[in-house]
């Protein structure tokens, strides 16, 4: 059930706005992909909020037309078509560089890094895959390494 995923990855999160998100979720067509992100509350406080928005504003339109979305501006909930898409968008903001802080290098290899202060340690937030499978069900799971550039 929807409902059900999202008061999983949305932990703390008000229920009416969980209710918001489920309305959104009830649009999408059985089995397209959406990349839900929940916030890195160390991150926030090491760049902003307005510095997670912006990122979060590169998920919602990277690859589409002017003035298009794919997150009905909730800014958490990125509607995708296909899986391949989902992921084209992560490269090319991975690989252009557009969030450079948005992604961070593993934690085995955060020893490796101590001494290094221009080294992201933490992720702009958690990555979760959703898909609706039929009208009252979905299946979910948390991407741990969505948001890692350097993997040991």
């Amino acid at each position: 059930m929807l409902a059900s995923a999202l008061k999983t990855i949305f932990l703390d999160t008000d229920k009416n706005l969980i209710s918001n998100y489920e309305k959104q979720l009830c649009d999408m067509d059985e089995l397209d992909p959406v990349l839900i992100i929940t916030p890195n509350r160390l991150w926030i406080i090491q760049y902003s909020w307005d510095a997670y928005y912006a990122v979060m504003d590169l998920f919602a339109t990277h690859n589409l037309t002017q003035n298009r979305r794919r997150d009905k501006d909730s800014r958490c909930i990125f509607h995708f078509r296909k899986i391949d898409d989902l992921f084209q968008v992560r490269r090319g903001i991975k690989n252009n560089n557009l969030a450079p802080n948005a992604f961070c290098i593993s934690p085995g290899l955060h020893a490796d890094y101590q001494n290094n202060l221009n080294v992201q340690l933490v992720p702009v937030g958690m990555a979760w895959i959703l898909m609706k499978v039929g009208s009252l069900s979905s299946d979910f799971g948390s991407m741990r390494t969505f948001f890692t550039s350097k993997v040991r």
